[in-house]
């Protein structure tokens, strides 16, 4: 009897240090900046997202914002903020952006003086891989011209079709202003060509810039291939 009672608290706690060292993935959100613009009723929203568990996991399409006036008032709420290409899956260590734009009356009204955003984990998703390219900023006086060069260079053998680019810009103090994607299925790339996407900055955004004296500094680009 004795051996017996033994061998099922040896079961019980394997079972339960197995369960405790399961593998998950957790999606943690390291930046994030909501910028409204002055007078109107649009605000952009960044953040960046890094899987900080121990597994690979996809985004959920289902990210919280709440943004709250001085009174510590909910004056926002958007219930579907999705990553940059969308429910992508990312390996431990890995990080993908986020982007919204929002339009809200509230917004001419009262002023977001904080925000709070959480996005979690999906079951299922889209599978990318990333290939290298080189992002260049390019600022103009005039707001209506400024940009962000992507270029890359297919370097395999086949066409490459269902890509997703997704461009960042930070400021003079390591703050998102800016984060855009976009994705195409029609569009071929054949092996060796290379490839350059402009991606152009809101003028109101150039705008909220210069009245606030941020200053664009450092971009980045991420090159997705979906597999």
């Amino acid at each position: 009897m004795k051996r017996i009672l033994i061998v099922v608290l040896v079961c019980t706690l394997l079972f339960s240090l197995a369960t405790s060292a399961i593998a998950e993935a957790k999606m943690t959100v390291t930046k994030k900046n909501l910028i409204a613009i002055e007078g109107e009723n649009t605000a952009y929203f960044y953040a960046k997202v890094e899987n900080t568990g121990d597994s690979a996991g996809y985004i959920e399409y289902g990210g919280k914002l709440v943004g709250f006036n001085a009174s510590d008032e909910i004056i926002l709420q958007e219930d579907y903020v999705g990553s940059s290409p969308s429910n992508i899956k990312l390996a431990p260590g890995e990080y993908a952006y986020v982007s919204e734009y929002i339009i809200e009356d509230v917004l001419r009204t009262d002023t977001v003086t904080d925000c709070k955003f959480s996005i979690k984990t999906e079951e299922y998703g889209s599978d990318y891989s990333k290939i290298p390219c080189e992002a260049k900023l390019e600022l103009s006086e005039d707001e209506y011209e400024n940009y962000v060069y992507v270029t890359f260079t297919n370097d395999t053998d086949s066409i490459l079709y269902n890509f997703a680019i997704t461009v960042v810009v930070y400021d003079q103090n390591g703050e998102l202003v800016f984060v855009d994607g976009d994705y195409t299925s029609s569009i071929g790339i054949h092996p060796g060509s290379t490839i350059t996407i402009k991606a152009g900055i809101d003028s109101d955004l150039v705008r909220h810039y210069t009245k606030n004296e941020i200053t664009p500094t450092t971009v980045e680009a991420l090159v997705y291939i979906e597999d």
